[in-house]
């Protein structure tokens, strides 16, 4: 403002981006980890951006709404607390941004999961965190970078490719990104390997590209289907802890189309609940060529956590039917629920057809007592009583003279 001593110092416009993107001619931009693998294997230097059905489940969704500062009473596969940005590092020299999470980052944060790097090596750094919540503390991270055998990578969780045209953030972002990989300070100091980087990945869709369909039995208070559907915030719940008829055992059973070939199974526990309600302990599963005639091929315990589990089978297994039955629940609990149930695929490669993002549905905590910001009263089914709220009392007030 003129002549009044005041001067505005909020962050440039990420509008004023130039309408395309910048791109390098040495860089090679890419969502497939083949692609990076052979560029990085011939000493390239690989943008690559994960499409988020390609992360493994330990990778949660982001959202434009932080929450309180902590999931302890209310969970959620999300737990976004914010982000810290190295607004030092020479990526984001052309961004602008703080260190902390602000309106621009609100732009294109929805549906992103950032990337778990607890098991890559220590001494990596993202260049943009993801603060996780504190009971979980995933190390996070939404762009990093770091040498993968000859080759030098930029990981970025954010879609810096699709409706450019729309998104001036993203673009801006990319435009940053790229002029950074092609200046000389590009030079990452830490080294993966690219078996740890693929460790990263799971196919979550797997099921719905096997055309896999799920059937329960009895009258479960979710849809079985949502057990297959890749969205850990969807899940199957069966059984009531307020009928005593409806005990362990409780099955879900899923059919292929055609045979398929697996080494085991990846169980996602439900996500939204602080008591662990449904968390299975004792499981059988059976294999069938026919849906008639069962064989089992794995039997065991899991544990009571909000983290996948891997249920690995002693020889690989083909099968055109599967039945997953829950034994057991922990103490009281009569119910059963999964989040996700996924086949660990061990058959020929699967054509990728499908590069696009999942839409996954906004998480809900089954506690009523916790605000869950919008739609809030959209609670998630609980087999769980809740009690009834005796109204406030209405505050007396002195007449007015």
């Amino acid at each position: 403002i003129a002549d009044c001593g005041l001067e505005n110092k909020s962050p440039s416009n990420p509008q004023s981006a130039i309408r395309n993107p910048q791109s390098v001619r040495d860089v090679h931009i890419t969502r497939s980890w083949d692609e990076a693998e052979v560029r990085l294997n011939a000493g390239g230097k690989v943008l690559y951006m994960p499409t988020n059905a390609a992360l493994d489940w330990t990778s949660p969704p982001l959202d434009r709404v932080p929450v309180f500062w902590n999931r302890l009473m209310g969970p959620e596969w999300g737990r976004m607390l914010g982000t810290w940005n190295d607004v030092k590092h020479p990526a984001l020299a052309a961004f602008p941004t703080e260190t902390h999470f602000d309106w621009q980052w609100a732009e294109i944060i929805r549906n992103v999961r950032a990337v778990n790097m607890d098991r890559l090596p220590r001494e990596l750094k993202p260049i943009v965190y993801a603060i996780d919540d504190w009971n979980r503390n995933y190390k996070l991270g939404l762009v990093f970078e770091c040498r993968v055998g000859r080759g030098r990578l930029l990981v970025s969780a954010f879609d810096l490719e699709s409706s450019l045209d729309e998104r001036p953030v993203a673009r801006a972002l990319r435009r940053s990104l790229l002029a950074y990989m092609a200046s000389p300070r590009f030079r990452p100091p830490v080294a993966v390997t690219a078996a740890d980087l693929r460790a990263l990945l799971f196919d979550t869709r797997i099921m719905r590209r096997l055309g896999a369909r799920a059937l329960a039995e009895a009258q479960p208070s979710n849809d079985a289907a949502n057990a297959i559907d890749g969205d850990p915030n969807t899940f199957w719940l069966v059984g009531d802890l307020r009928r005593k008829d409806l005990k362990h055992p409780h099955e879900l059973t899923v059919s292929f189309r055609a045979p398929v070939a697996m080494s085991g199974l990846v169980i996602m526990p439900r996500q939204n609940h602080r008591e662990h309600e449904g968390d299975i302990r004792e499981y059988i599963v059976h294999a069938s060529d026919d849906g008639k005639e069962w064989r089992e091929v794995a039997r065991g315990s899991l544990v009571s956590t909000f983290d996948p589990q891997q249920l690995r089978f002693s020889q690989t297994v083909t099968a055109r039917h599967l039945k997953f039955t829950a034994i057991s629940g922990f103490g009281p609990d009569t119910t059963a629920a999964l989040a996700e149930l996924a086949v660990i695929y061990a058959g020929p490669k699967l054509a990728d057809d499908d590069t696009s993002n999942v839409e996954y549905q906004r998480g809900r905590t089954a506690t009523t007592d916790i605000e869950a910001g919008p739609d809030a009263s959209e609670r998630p089914s609980s087999s769980t009583p809740q009690p009834k709220r005796k109204p406030a009392p209405r505050r007396k007030t002195k007449a007015r003279p």
